[in-house]
């Protein structure tokens, strides 16, 4: 629909049909199971946790290398 032509429906009108596509695409989705979702879940807490933890071991070994070097 261009511009001018969207300009001419009502809002109203353009709304609804909106609502109407939202709907119609989320009877689309595919929902996963409680299962899926809660090992998912666990998996990105897990995930999450190591690379923390990596990151946080990085981190403590530059603070320990520029204390070194600057005499800190």
């Amino acid at each position: 629909m261009r511009r001018q032509d969207a300009a001419k429906v009502p809002i109203i009108s353009r709304l609804s049909s909106y609502f109407r596509e939202v709907i119609g695409e989320l009877k689309k989705v595919v929902w996963p199971t409680r299962e899926e979702t809660r090992r998912l879940t666990i998996m990105v807490i897990i995930v999450a946790a190591v690379v923390g933890l990596f990151l946080g071991a990085i981190d403590l070994g530059f603070t320990h290398l520029v204390n070194l070097f600057l005499g800190g």
